[in-house]
């Protein structure tokens, strides 16, 4: 029959491997595996789960606690127009021909610049209060009405809150007392601070800690946060700013883009206005040199007794101005002789203008022919509208910025260079185009005196003045023009800069770490805890392995029992008689002794004794089954037998070999209890009788 394990023996021990001296001639039943024993680990595993799932909540614990200082970020976008002057467009097209010239106020590069400046940035830091740090974020509404004086005092700050709520202690973050008062009273007031919190606004027993930074790092720092960017050949100004709180960059963006258009308006504004003062400069010029031809015109026709009736009947009724020859040689005449003295005002401004400040531009645009110079040299009357334009730009920036500001350099630098060199050298060539024109008059003219010498010189000289107070009174009409132009476009500028998109709050984060650290916090717990699991497993003096029994005793196995299953106790049976088999043909025939035991209990010494001499006897051996263990013996309870006498009173003398041996209900299986408990057990293990008993 098939022998089955005792049913008394109903624990489930681990693996029990029987070993033997070592012996050149026999095989070993486990060889040795190059690379890591999986199944030890993943048994490591198991016995140490409580490892793993310990270091995987650890895990998860820490990344938890990482995301709540490392928060999403977000991103919020804001688009602004900006009407930047066509790059590839002339100076002497359309939009240079009025008093006021279309583009923008500034350069494409330089509206960045000004996006960055202080004079934008800093009224946000006040007006958003970003000058204060908190360190809990539901502190905030405890700070409206919060402000400062144009000098604080920076630093770090706890202010506590009475009981009662009433009073308040302000210290510094080392517990130093700053100031105690009453609510309602001025909060700091000797520190720089304005606030005034009403009494019973703060929570009473609560400690605020804050901290206090100068308004122009704060600018500065946002600034830095910014990501400006600008199509040189563009119109539009993209903004970005990223941080943690969506709504808190949605509003920062928005009130840098409004406080952008207002100070571009205001720019533009102040630069109309500079633009009109110039223009009344120059206005004022051209009324004096009308008024001073119109008064030579008339103490002319005073001397010479010509009234103001006769001049149209003079000019237009007698022989000489009926004449088509004899009217182009008066006005070649007068053109000459006012070209000659355009060229002389010219000549004499270019020799005073040799200083640092250049020519003087106002006097330059009174001369006719200057004003008139689209005919002969149309870029110096470009050049000096540009130049006025520049003067008031320079003067709007003056009063904003300090001489270290970039784009105020370059403009100064370009006035210079039209007032040093580019002016100079343009009225240089017009003073030789006036020349060759007045050369060029002159032989006309003398060819055609001989014809001409019977006119008296009072018409000549009447004409000449004429024509003169003529031109003069075109050029105070073109400025006169431009002056009301200038004071019109004044009062109801047009910003360059509007705001196209606003910023919206961001409902997804750019960069959300949080699934990340939580991942990672599970894969390092979950690795530590495996690490930490086969580090205990190694660390354990146990004997549990094969690869132990022959790497560590140097003990040869010849067998291995499993695991005992509920319901399937066939795999240890036949583990069992494989045992049995190999302790058979390892020792030959004859007697057999084989001694069962573990370095600890619990380990299945009793399962494997027991199964094993039933399944000797079970091969029609006469078996003898002793119970070693006398001090915690059970086998007579699993075989229903005596517990004494037994081994030890056998060791005592205090009973004879036939006392002890006991029958079993297996005819071939016989056994001898531990007998009576003592404690001297390995004393009367070691015995002389013992040796007698093996033998």
């Amino acid at each position: 029959m098939n022998p089955r394990p005792l049913p008394a023996i109903s624990h489930q021990p681990a693996p029990v491997e029987l070993g033997r001296a070592p012996s050149p001639h026999t095989p070993t039943l486990h060889e040795e595996q190059a690379g890591p024993d999986w199944r030890r680990v993943a048994s490591a595993l198991l016995r140490f789960k409580w490892v793993v799932v310990l270091m995987v909540m650890l895990g998860l614990g820490a990344a938890f606690a990482a995301t709540r200082v490392l928060r999403p970020i977000y991103r919020a976008q804001a688009n602004v127009w900006v009407d930047v002057p066509d790059q590839r467009g002339n100076n002497g097209g359309s939009d240079t021909r009025g008093p006021i010239r279309q583009g923008a106020l500034l350069d494409a590069d330089a509206w960045v610049e000004l996006l960055r400046s202080y004079v934008v940035l800093d009224q946000v830091v006040r007006d958003m209060h970003l000058y204060i740090g908190v360190k809990r974020p539901g502190d905030w509404p405890n700070f409206d009405g919060f402000g400062v004086r144009d000098t604080f005092r920076p630093g770090d700050y706890r202010l506590t809150i009475g009981a009662d709520g009433r009073g308040y202690t302000l210290a510094s973050a080392q517990g130093v007392d700053l100031e105690r008062g009453t609510l309602g009273d001025s909060i700091g007031n000797r520190l720089g601070l304005r606030w005034a919190p009403p009494p019973g606004s703060l929570p009473p027993g609560r400690t605020i800690e804050f901290s206090l930074v100068p308004p122009r790092d704060a600018a500065l720092r946002l600034g830095e946060q910014l990501d400006v960017r600008m199509d040189l050949n563009g119109n539009f100004l993209a903004l970005e700013l990223r941080g943690p709180n969506p709504v808190l960059i949605s509003k920062i963006l928005n009130a840098v883009a409004q406080r952008y258009v207002e100070v571009a308006a205001q720019l533009k504004r102040q630069k109309l206005t500079e633009l009109t003062k110039i223009l009344e400069d120059q206005l004022t010029t051209a009324q004096r040199n009308l008024d001073s031809a119109e008064t030579a015109l008339q103490g002319f026709r005073t001397r010479t007794i010509t009234l103001p009736s006769d001049q149209p009947a003079s000019r237009k009724s007698t022989a000489e101005t009926r004449d088509p020859v004899r009217a182009s040689f008066f006005d070649m005449a007068v053109e000459r002789d006012q070209l000659r003295r355009d060229r002389e005002a010219i000549d004499r401004l270019l020799a005073e203008g040799g200083g640092v400040d250049g020519l003087p531009t106002e006097a330059l645009s009174a001369i006719g022919s200057v004003q008139g110079s689209v005919q002969h040299a149309p870029e110096l009357s470009n050049a000096l509208k540009e130049l006025s334009d520049k003067q008031a730009l320079l003067r709007t920036y003056r009063y904003r910025y300090s001489e270290a500001y970039p784009p105020l350099q370059r403009l100064a630098r370009e006035i210079s260079e039209l007032q040093q060199r580019t002016i100079p050298t343009l009225a240089r060539a017009l003073s030789a185009q006036l020349a060759a024109r007045e050369s060029e008059l002159g032989r006309q003219v003398d060819a055609a005196s001989r014809d001409l010498r019977q006119i008296p010189g009072r018409a000549l000289e009447e004409a000449r003045l004429s024509r003169n107070a003529e031109l003069k009174e075109q050029t105070y009409t073109a400025l006169q023009q431009r002056f009301d132009q200038a004071r019109l476009a004044a009062e109801a500028t047009v910003p360059d800069v509007r705001i196209l998109d606003p910023a919206m709050v961001p409902q997804r984060p750019v960069k959300n770490t949080a699934p990340r650290l939580l991942l990672m916090g599970l894969l390092a717990g979950l690795g530590l805890g495996v690490l930490g699991a086969i580090l205990l497993d190694r660390a354990d003096p146990s004997v549990r392995y094969p690869e132990q029994v022959s790497r560590d005793l140097g003990l040869p196995i010849i067998g291995a029992v499993p695991h005992l299953r509920a319901k399937d106790p066939a795999e240890v049976v036949e583990a069992l008689r494989g045992v049995r088999l190999s302790l058979a043909n390892e020792h030959g025939p004859g007697p057999l002794l084989v001694t069962v035991t573990s370095p600890g209990p619990g380990d299945g010494k009793s399962f494997l004794s027991a199964n094993l001499a039933l399944t000797f006897a079970d091969a029609g051996q006469r078996t003898l089954l002793v119970d070693g263990d006398i001090r915690r013996g059970v086998f007579h309870r699993r075989f229903k037998a005596n517990r004494q006498p037994g081994l030890v009173d056998f060791l005592r003398t205090e009973a004879g070999l036939g006392d002890i041996v006991q029958r079993t209900a297996y005819s071939r299986l016989a056994f001898i209890g531990c007998g009576t408990r003592t404690q001297r057990a390995p004393e009367v293990l070691g015995s002389p009788a013992m040796t007698q008993l093996i033998i």
